[in-house]
């Protein structure tokens, strides 16, 4: 059980790493000065995306499950993160829309766009991190 909490632990810091990340590379991406900046800011998005942080958010999400299934949690405060855990999850989701955006439209991202993306995981994260520690016995 101690390995299964390691990799969920793990895999949450590869994934909200991933979710601040994110932003600052869009950010590169709008202020590319020529075609090979612009390419390589993009796979740079891309790889963090769907290498690194896409499969740390399923292990998290699958190993976080096994664990409150088998600590038998519930209750508001279960509701309560599972809600801050999906809100990560659409987050995600939105980040992922960016990335293919990009693709079509490379400089349709503006600088000051990716500084407003960066309050969603500046909250959720320790949002999240306080719910675990003020996780009921």
């Amino acid at each position: 059980m101690v390995w299964l909490k390691a990799l969920h632990i793990a895999a949450l810091v590869i994934w909200c790493g991933g979710l601040f990340y994110l932003p600052a590379v869009f950010a590169e991406i709008a202020r590319a000065p020529d075609r090979s900046a612009l390419h390589r800011s993009h796979v740079m998005a891309r790889v963090v995306y769907v290498v690194l942080i896409s499969p740390a958010a399923i292990i998290a999400i699958v190993s976080g499950t096994f664990l409150a299934v088998v600590a038998g949690a519930g209750g508001l405060w279960f509701v309560t993160k599972l809600t801050v855990v999906a809100l990560m999850v659409f987050y995600h989701l939105q980040c992922g829309r960016m990335v293919t955006a990009i693709d079509v439209r490379p400089h349709s991202f503006k600088p000051a766009r990716s500084l407003a993306m960066m309050l969603a995981p500046t909250v959720l994260v320790p949002l999240t991190l306080w719910l675990v520690m003020a996780k009921p016995f």
